[in-house]
């Protein structure tokens, strides 16, 4: 499994509660039933674990999980990504990195 990691720190005068925040996390809760290379999908907001906020942290998380590297290729060129990253960028900066999901040479297993 291929786990594509994305990290989203909202641009200044992007608030908690801004429209397009709440609509393109709506979107993403629908991604999986719409692009069916996803096999693994968490996304949400930063804990702030003690209620503590850390400069360095990100404001908002994705998680995602594919079977291999032609999965991945697929989901990035699905018709449903394009306009849920597009929003993204407008909004926020984001980071991200792919890597193999395996732990100690064995594949990595979804929920």
């Amino acid at each position: 499994m291929i786990l594509h990691l994305v990290l989203f720190r909202l641009k200044p005068g992007v608030a908690a509660d801004d429209s397009r925040l709440l609509r393109v996390t709506g979107a993403m809760d629908g991604l999986p039933g719409r692009i069916p290379e996803i096999r693994l999908w968490q996304h949400g907001r930063h804990l702030a674990p003690g209620g503590v906020e850390d400069p360095l942290a990100w404001d908002y998380g994705l998680l995602a999980g594919f079977a291999d590297e032609a999965a991945l290729l697929a989901y990035f060129d699905h018709p449903e990504h394009g306009p849920v990253l597009s929003v993204w960028e407008e909004i926020a900066e984001l980071a991200y990195c792919d890597l193999n999901g395996g732990i100690g040479g064995k594949p990595a297993m979804a929920n």
